[in-house]
């Protein structure tokens, strides 16, 4: 099959470092990536400026920077890549990428061939792994929440090496078909960070779009990646817990929604109860806050 031409959406926060290490493994893929996008989220710690001088000493990676006003999370950033992304005509497919995340070198050349063995595909997942060896898998497919509202990782890489369905790829390395897209719209932005790829999962799969996993696609991931050690503690439970049910009262109905419900908050009250006898009162009311505002918050907002 011939290369299929992918744009790369990537979005840094204070991490030039990790940002531009993640654009190295692209310029070093074989074949490249036709179209690259970074998007600031309007650092503060010189990363713009960073970065625009990495890409002015590496002119041959066709790399466009963008600079946000504002911090829009992980889904507003990568909104705007893939919007910039959208206008060349000759992508057919973007690529979310962490920018914690560096590709192996055949990325492309197996994403091309995963393609080519399912070209209708809405999203298309790799075989993550933890650092930079292949010692730990992190995802190699996944599963949508149920009860517990939590999507689940597969870490066991199939023998086989054939492209398989699977019911939920990961922001880290998600590939999207420029259809699906077009069908779907963008990424969710009421969650800022946290459920994101989980709810366009569950929206490809509901639209009828196949969801795989494609086991030869490679991808490296600095698992304490750039936005858990750029957030305290607290204000990363405290969106990962409002996202846990911004996501049911979204997605699920009937039992399974008043079930996932009744689950979360009651962990929550647990932990909570647990992080205040610990001397942890912050920790404390963030998982509290948490799933307050996640019951408060307009859910019914598309985007």
């Amino acid at each position: 099959m011939d290369h299929v031409p992918i744009g790369v959406a990537i979005v840094n926060w204070k991490r030039p470092g990790e940002t531009i290490a993640c654009l190295e493994s692209l310029r070093a893929a074989v074949p490249a990536p036709a179209r690259v996008v970074v998007v600031d989220n309007a650092s503060s710690d010189g990363s713009l400026e960073a970065l625009q001088h990495w890409a002015a000493d590496h002119p041959d990676l066709p790399l466009g920077i963008i600079q946000s006003e504002a911090n829009r999370g992980f889904a507003g950033g990568n909104n705007l890549g893939i919007a910039q992304l959208a206008q060349d005509p000759r992508l057919g497919h973007f690529l979310l990428l962490n920018n914690d995340a560096t590709v192996a070198a055949d990325f492309f050349a197996e994403a091309t061939r995963a393609i080519g063995e399912v070209p209708h595909a809405g999203l298309l997942g790799a075989t993550i792994y933890e650092g930079t060896t292949r010692n730990r898998v992190w995802y190699a497919g996944g599963r949508l929440p149920r009860l517990r509202a939590l999507a689940t990782h597969n870490t066991r890489v199939p023998p086989h090496a054939v492209v398989v369905p699977t019911e939920f790829v990961t922001g880290c390395a998600m590939l999207i078909s420029r259809v699906a897209w077009a069908m779907l719209g963008p990424l969710p932005e009421r969650y800022f960070m946290y459920f994101e790829d989980t709810e366009y999962s569950f929206r490809a799969r509901a639209a009828g779009f196949p969801v795989l996993y494609a086991p030869r696609v490679v991808v490296h991931h600095a698992v304490a990646g750039a936005e858990r050690r750029s957030l305290p503690r607290a204000e990363a439970e405290y969106l990962f817990t409002r996202g846990r049910v911004l996501f049911v009262r979204r997605n699920l109905r009937g039992w399974r929604r008043s079930g996932a419900l009744s689950y979360v908050v009651l962990t929550r009250v647990v932990r909570a109860f647990s992080a205040a006898l610990t001397g942890r009162p912050r920790l404390a009311w963030a998982l509290l806050r948490g799933a307050i505002d996640g019951f408060v918050l307009e859910a019914t907002r598309p985007y």
